[in-house]
This record gives structure tokens, C-alpha cells and sequence, in this order.
């Protein structure tokens, strides 16, 4: 199962979000689910990167595992674009957990 954990500060604003395990909905090259997830994360990761120009995701060297954290030192009006882009991953991951929940599990901390 993918475990997806999505941390918020105190105000409630996204800070963290974790992404890691297999679907094995799949033989590895044909699972959907993950194909999903990865898209998704990677794809909103350097989205935000190219975009903004700030880097989210952290170096994890084990393998299925994902770390995008937003940096503390943000311009007020980068921290509002980098919020947008990373709350569009997490709807999105949202909408795959709604209809693959038995392979993905969100939980909000």
C-alpha cells in the first residue's frame, strides 16, 4: 500500500507531505496506481521547482519514498504559489486515494 501523510502547521497550512510504499495493484511496469502517484508527485515536485524556483523535494535514499516539505524562508508571495502548487498534489493524490483506497491510504497529521 502506498501511505501518503500530509503534515499542517498550526495555522493549517500544508508543510509536509510524505509519500511512501507500493500499490502492487500491478506487476511492477503495469501498475497503474503507482504509475499514478509518481506522476503526480514527481510531476508537481518539479513543477514547483521550474516554477517558483524553490525546491520542495528532499533527498531520501529509500527507495519508494518521497519527502516535499515547503522551506520556512519563503517570500510571503512565493509561499502562496508554492502552497497552490503543492495543495494541487495533494488534491490530486485525493482523487487517486477516493478511487484506489484500497492501495492508497492519505492521512492528514
Amino acid at each position: 500500500m502506498i501511505r501518503i501523510t500530509v503534515h499542517r502547521d498550526s495555522a493549517g497550512q500544508l508543510a509536509k507531505v510524505i509519500i511512501e510504499g507500493h500499490a502492487h495493484f500491478a506487476e511492477y511496469g503495469s501498475d497503474i496506481v503507482c504509475a499514478a502517484v509518481s506522476a503526480i508527485s514527481i510531476g508537481l515536485a518539479n513543477a514547483t521547482e521550474k516554477l517558483t524556483g524553490v525546491r520542495v523535494y528532499e533527498e531520501v535514499e529509500q527507495e519508494g519514498k518521497l519527502v516535499c516539505r515547503i522551506p520556512q524562508d519563503l517570500s510571503p508571495e512565493e509561499k502562496d504559489r508554492v502552497h497552490l502548487l503543492m495543495e494541487a498534489m495533494v488534491t490530486s493524490l485525493q482523487s487517486v486515494a477516493e478511487e484506489y483506497g484500497s492501495y492508497v491510504r492519505i492521512t492528514e497529521v
